[in-house]
């Protein structure tokens, strides 16, 4: 049976009898007694960071770091996931991310409740960061990188397009926070990732490209945007046994008519879990893939699986029991979901919790 995490799961670290005896502090104010039970159950042993140190970012930046490191403002949207992921997650004063946007982001690690949210990389104000002795940055663009270090921020530029620079961006980010902990799962995420997709690659590798579906991935309904190749949506359509239906497109949220994507007559469409609300009566519904019942809505859980956070692991196979159900008619995605939450955000979902998430929707309570 093809499983991403049926086995071999990460034992969560135990907390050091000392540290267990020390009372977390968290800010006060609403949901300060939720902050401290997160903290509380968040990995002490190993996640002690050790500075100082330089760390090469995805645009070959060296950046040196020092303990001001402790305070991390992520402002890119699909890296906080992955901070959370490493260990992180109470180091955030500032995050791009708001609950309203990623309820789940901040179920699983209500922490960022105290950071500041909804900090923007083009509009963030680098005196504010000092102010907060933010001593990591984290940005989606060498630009934006640079622009923040000349201004004594030292900030990491963290973006990624493909599969394997993801892994790097992920290493990075375990470099930057500087614990054995998070240099731990970073290897175990690497270990998952790489072993699906050899197994995926393994069923997938001999299909003809007549047995492959033209998938279109819809990453805003209005005004309409697609992904198209260069980008991680064309990664997970092909390993999952497909063709990106719009393969003469490059980069992501491109513009497109109707009367185009009607012109591709794609096999099938997976519409993004934030690309907004499909009026019933949307000329997309008169196409093919929406009468054969081949169009689907993208989970959402931390972040939305489709786009760039590291839940993309789950896409993969999600993507692939939908792109080839023969192919992968023994994939357990709800156990899986299961498993990846508890070894990687350290969180146990319900069945509901799971149930939720792969409709794109919210949790009962925050």
């Amino acid at each position: 049976m093809l499983s991403l995490l049926g086995v071999g799961l990460a034992t969560p670290l135990a907390v050091s009898g000392q540290a267990a005896a020390q009372p977390a502090h968290p800010a006060a104010g609403p949901g300060a007694h939720v902050v401290a039970q997160a903290v509380a159950t968040m990995p002490t042993v190993n996640n002690i960071p050790v500075y100082p140190r330089t760390v090469t970012d995805m645009s070959g930046a060296s950046v040196a770091l020092d303990k001001s490191a402790a305070n991390i403002a992520d402002l890119w949207f699909a890296h906080n996931e992955i901070t959370v992921m490493l260990g992180g997650a109470e180091r955030i004063k500032v995050s791009a991310d708001k609950p309203a946007d990623l309820p789940w982001l901040f179920k699983v690690a209500p922490m960022l409740r105290s950071a500041e949210t909804g900090v923007h990389p083009d509009s963030v104000n680098p005196e504010d960061l000092l102010n907060r002795h933010i001593g990591l940055v984290f940005v989606p663009t060498h630009a934006k990188a640079e622009e923040l270090r000349k201004t004594g921020l030292p900030t990491l530029d963290a973006h990624y397009t493909t599969l394997p620079q993801m892994l790097t961006s992920v290493d990075m980010t375990a470099d930057a926070l500087a614990t054995p902990y998070a240099h731990e799962i970073a290897s175990e995420y690497r270990q998952k990732l790489e072993a699906l997709q050899q197994s995926l690659h393994a069923r997938t590798v001999s299909l003809p490209a007549s047995a492959r579906p033209r998938v279109l991935h819809i990453a805003r309904l209005n005004p309409l945007q697609i992904d198209g190749k260069d980008t991680l949506i064309d990664a997970w359509i092909q390993a999952a046994g497909g063709r990106n239906a719009a393969a003469e497109v490059s980069g992501n949220h491109r513009p497109v008519t109707f009367e185009q994507i009607a012109a591709w007559n794609p096999d099938m469409i997976v519409i993004g879990a934030n690309a907004g609300p499909l009026a019933a009566d949307a000329p997309l519904r008169t196409l093919a893939a929406f009468q054969n019942g081949k169009a689907w809505t993208n989970p959402q859980g931390v972040f939305p699986w489709d786009r760039y956070g590291c839940e993309v692991l789950l896409q993969l196979e999600w993507a692939a029991q939908h792109v080839q159900p023969e192919l992968f008619k023994d994939i357990d995605v709800r156990r899986d979901l299961k498993a990846f939450y508890k070894q990687f955000f350290r969180y146990s979902l319900t069945d509901d919790d799971v149930t939720r998430i792969l409709a794109d929707q919210p949790p009962m309570v925050l």
